[in-house]
Parts: C-alpha cells; structure tokens; sequence
C-alpha cells in the first residue's frame, strides 16, 4: 500500500486570536482511520514534528495554506506571503496514536485522537498575522507531511534494546477529507479580561438575608447554602446570570469543548421561580463518586436569529469591588431521593458574559445591553468555588 488515508479535519482553538498573548491560541486537529482499506489490527504510532501538525514548520513548508480576508470584499480569500517566515525548524519529537478502525465498537467520532498546536504569537508568526485583520488556515494537499510512522503500540520510537527505532513505514500518509476543515480566527491586538472573583459556599439557615432578591422560593433550613461573591479586583463589572451567554469559547475540531455553551442560570442568579442549581454536583463523600449533578450540559434551545438574545439590563448583577453579593439557593431539589450516606456539594466554574463598569439602559435598545457593548468579544468570567459543603442523608432525610 502507497498510502494510507487518515480523516484529517482542522480547527482553531478560539476564533480569536489575542497578539499580546495573554489567551493562549492553538491550532487543533482530529484524526482518525476510517478507510475500509485500512484493516490493520495494529495502532499507528507517528511523528508529529515536520508534519502538518507542527503549525509553524508546516505553514513555512508549504504543507498548510494561510489566507487573509479580503477588506474590500470579504467573500474572497487573499494567500499570504510567508516568505517573511523565513527557515523554521520542527520541532522537538513528540508522538501520538491512531487506534485501528478494525472491530471499533463506539462511534467513529469517539475513537478521533486530538492533537493541539500551541502558537506563540510573540515569535515565528508574528511577522505575518496583522491585529484587525481575518485569517483560514486550510491543509495546503492531501500529503499529511508525516516523516515517522509505524504499526506499533509503544509510546515511542524504540528498538527492543531501548534505542531509537529506525523501522518506519514507508507507506505516505495522506488525508482522506475532501475539505478537512479550516481553523478560521481574527487577530487582535488585546482582550478585555475579567477581574478576579472569589466565591465562597457554605451550608446555612433559612432566609438569613430580608432582600426578597436574595432567597429562592420557600427554602429548607436543611437544604440551602450561601453563596457568597466578591470582586477582587479595582473596577465595578456587571455580568449576566441567565439566557444566551456570548463569550470566547474554546472549540475542539469538531465543536465547542462540553459545556462550553452551558446557558443555564449561574449561582448568583436572583430568579424567584427556580434554584440556580445547574453549577452544583453531589459527591458520594466515600467513593468522590459524582451521584447527581453529571448529566450531559445541553447547549439550550437554538437560538432564533430574529430574536434579540441581548440580556435586559434589568436581569443583569454589579460586582463592585470588595462588596459581596449573596444568594441562598436551595437545593433541595438537587439532594432529594439520596441514599443514607454521607455526600459532598461542589460547584463548578461557569462562565458569565461581563462588561467593565455598570450597564445601564439607553433609549432605543428596548431595555436591553445596548448593542455596542454586547458585540464587543471577551474572554468569560469566571464563576467557581473550592469550597465543599458536607451534608448527610438518614433515614432518607437532609441533616
């Protein structure tokens, strides 16, 4: 065999990529044997240096195409002059598996390997990716450029004796993906980045707080925590706590990475009707064993185009520095029908769209985040706790 064909697909890590540094941006790529040629029991073991999967060395070799859109026009493409690269040497070996398609079980997208390039902005590509302007980076042929490969289920390339291998396959591989995607991105010179916040749970009493705003709906004194919120850092920001949440996410080469595109409320959410609860996760104290809490995190409804997804300004939460906001969530709901036992309730951090300063309503935007700074790209805040809350069941009953 000549060749052997791999499902090859590309993807950038974010569609933004930040030249002073500060979010880190990769390129990502899947693979995976799919071809009913390749019947071959055995793994394949390659190289990822010198191949397309070294992103700088395979832009400067012609294995991968970089385009710039075309400001005049941007349904056209405009190849970039990477002559300016100059010589980039691969980089250090690094390997990774293709697990054989023969007698695969689980779906085909299951078994794909992922494989990240990280970028450093600051160095080999700084010379050709201009803050303002937009860049696809497709595979330039079929040629994989892989230089080391073999049927092999070591880690490395090694003889029996511990030395480097020599035996390699001399069979091209090639991609099998007609259109093998394309890592799209915007470069810019900076991010807005999120202040730091601290959040601190713990169990408490019922209805500690007199503000209506701050309780759920006929809490237990058994079942509530107290979710507390401080801005660590110096300048007052207002996020948003509910609907369609729209940030920077990271993507995988497929899709956006699970739970990415969780719009469900966060745990300062005010809601008088429902426990912000989509954040909390029930541990078996004994096993660390997640008993609720870990079901598959939908992305929500689709989201028509015709309709305003902007936040109402009124639904949105300031944080201003140093100042805790507090909730009382009951969780009730999420701890109900447990087995006697002793069990731990975690958070996990969730992001929140956020804005430097409080938004306010501006005529003309129908009470909502005004368009202006809605548009405006960010990386989330963060919204996540270290703390474990203890709680025990007995007799079917929280104590």
């Amino acid at each position: 065999m000549s060749e052997v064909r791999i499902y090859t697909h590309i993807n950038s890590r974010y569609q933004v990529l930040d030249a002073s540094g500060r979010l880190p941006f990769s390129i990502v790529f899947g693979l995976c044997r799919r071809s009913p040629a390749d019947t071959d029991l055995r793994s394949i073991l390659l190289e990822t240096a010198g191949s397309v999967l070294d992103v700088p060395y395979a832009l400067a070799h012609g294995l991968l195409n970089l385009k710039e859109q075309d400001t005049g026009d941007a349904t056209q493409w405009v190849k970039v002059d990477l002559s300016r690269l100059g010589e980039i040497a691969a980089k250090e070996p690094e390997c990774i598996f293709l697990s054989s398609p023969v007698n695969r079980k689980e779906p085909w997208k299951d078994a794909v390997t992922v494989y990240t390039c990280h970028l450093n902005v600051n160095d080999d590509l700084a010379s050709v990716l201009e803050p303002g302007k937009k860049y696809r980076m497709t595979l330039a042929s079929e040629d994989l450029g892989v230089k080391k490969w073999a049927y092999s289920d070591e880690t490395q390339f090694e003889a029996s004796d511990g030395k480097p291998s020599d035996v390699f396959e001399a069979a091209k591989l090639v991609n099998s993906k007609p259109t093998a995607g394309n890592a799209t991105f915007k470069v810019v010179k900076s991010l807005p980045w999120p202040p730091t916040v601290e959040t601190r749970m713990q169990r408490c009493a019922a209805s500690p707080s007199s503000d209506p705003a701050l309780t759920t709906a006929n809490p237990s004194s058994s079942t509530t925590l107290k979710v507390s919120v401080v801005n660590t850092g110096t300048k007052t920001v207002t996020v948003q706590t509910r609907g369609h949440q729209m940030f920077l996410i990271p993507w995988g080469p497929f899709e956006p990475e699970p739970d990415a595109n969780d719009h469900r409320l966060r745990i300062i959410d005010a809601s008088p009707h429902k426990p912000p609860t989509s954040g909390l996760q029930v541990f078996d104290s004994a096993t660390e064993e997640v008993v609720r809490g870990n079901e598959q995190r939908g992305s929500g409804p689709l989201k028509d185009p015709k309709v305003d997804s902007r936040p109402k300004v009124e639904d949105l939460v300031a944080l201003h520095p140093g100042t805790p906001v507090v909730r009382v969530v009951d969780v009730g709901t999420l701890v109900r029908g447990l087995e006697d036992g002793q069990y731990k309730i975690r958070m996990q951090a969730k992001g929140c769209r956020w804005w430097e300063g409080e938004v306010e309503k501006e005529h003309g935007e129908d009470g909502r985040v005004p368009a202006r700074l809605y548009n405006i790209l960010t990386v989330p805040l963060m919204l996540g706790s270290e703390d474990d809350v203890e709680i025990g069941v007995r007799d079917s009953k929280v104590v």
